[in-house]
């Protein structure tokens, strides 16, 4: 089934294995016609965020999971038993865990991903922003 997105002026996506961005001025509908992984670049993470916290190290594992096409492949079941210790660890987020494994159960991975995503945004909304450095500060 083919997908249309809208991609804003300067906006990136991520298609099968390329990332695309908008150069004009105006938004650009786009028409995907294979079956490729396909997000928006607010869904995308980079590598290098993936550490700041245990909710950000899941939403990458899904990430990379979606992307990379990882159903029934041995990383899969890594990724499953460490969404299972983060649930363990973190009770609140139990309810979406297991609704994330349901998902990745039915081979619906970018549904997982979703729910990571509103994850990640309920932890970055209750996430104080960490205090600037005193020597940044000096210099304000």
């Amino acid at each position: 089934m083919p997908l249309k997105i809208r991609v804003k002026p300067e906006g990136k996506i991520f298609a099968g294995g390329a990332v695309l961005k908008n150069v004009g001025t105006r938004p650009a509908d786009l028409l995907v016609l294979s079956d490729s992984p396909v997000l928006r670049e607010d869904y995308m993470m980079n590598i290098d965020r993936s550490s700041e916290s245990d909710v950000t190290n899941v939403y990458f594992l899904l990430q990379v999971i979606y992307l990379f096409r990882g159903k029934d492949k041995p990383m899969d079941t890594l990724v499953i038993d460490t969404v299972k210790s983060f649930a363990r660890l973190y009770p609140q987020y139990a309810g979406d865990v297991e609704k994330i494994i349901a998902h990745l159960d039915a081979k619906e991975t970018f549904k997982a991903l979703r729910i990571a995503h509103s994850m990640l945004e309920q932890h970055e909304k209750s996430t104080p922003p960490a205090a600037m450095p005193a020597a940044v500060e000096a210099h304000a």
